[in-house]
């Protein structure tokens, strides 16, 4: 859980969160690890080669060139797509899509693995997402409305003087603000004014103008 609230924390302000860790919670992250390891290790040796010939390629790019190094990813997709292993080739594909603006495709994916495999960073993604991609303004206001749900549940069971307990609910209300609660802004605020870390309280202003903007953006 308390990766996940870092996650959400971040992904919140900085456009691409807060609790204490439960026994459950580090059990589910072990047992992902581990299975994320198996998926590594049972990478064909077909799959290994056209995945380090894809970082060859990319440790080679001039990056500041960013017309030519699109157009080499985006190339590479086809290649790409040729790699049996599901983890490493949706990773990939996920990078290449968010690294050049392919949001929409970036969003179909993610829907396939938030379909296959739930969890809530990727539902994060996914509210993120819709916005990015255009999606319209009641999908992107229902995504927000499910991960506010999430969160308020998650924030019953976290002391309130958790050192982190501030994201949690902030991740909670910015939610529900993005979800079309305006009535939130006023919680928002609040929690903006009490901050008394300097830097933290930057994020959360950060946040909320992003938030700020992308709700002005949305369209019907």
């Amino acid at each position: 859980m308390k990766h996940f609230f870092i996650f959400l924390t971040a992904f919140l302000i900085f456009g691409n969160t807060a609790c204490s860790s439960t026994e459950s919670n580090k059990n589910q992250t072990e047992a992902k690890s581990t299975q994320n390891n198996e998926k590594l290790a049972s990478l064909s040796i077909e799959d290994k080669a056209i995945i380090k010939k894809y970082k060859d390629t990319i440790n080679n790019l001039n990056l500041r060139d960013k017309e030519h190094s699109d157009k080499v990813m985006k190339d590479s997709l086809s290649e790409i797509s040729k790699i049996k292993n599901d983890y490493e080739r949706q990773k990939i594909e996920m990078q290449i899509y968010l690294a050049t603006g392919m949001y929409q495709e970036a969003y179909n994916l993610n829907s396939k693995m938030l379909k296959d495999s739930f969890s809530q960073a990727r539902l994060v993604t996914q509210c993120e997402l819709s916005y990015y991609a255009k999606r319209p303004k009641k999908e992107y206001e229902k995504c927000y409305a499910d991960l506010a749900l999430i969160l308020q549940e998650e924030l019953k069971t976290t002391p309130k003087n958790d050192p982190e307990y501030i994201y949690g609910e902030w991740g909670y209300f910015l939610s529900m603000y993005k979800s079309g609660h305006d009535e939130s802004k006023i919680k928002l605020k609040q929690i903006i004014d009490s901050t008394k870390d300097e830097q933290v309280k930057f994020q959360l202003e950060s946040s909320y103008e992003l938030a700020e903007e992308h709700k002005k953006n949305m369209t019907e």
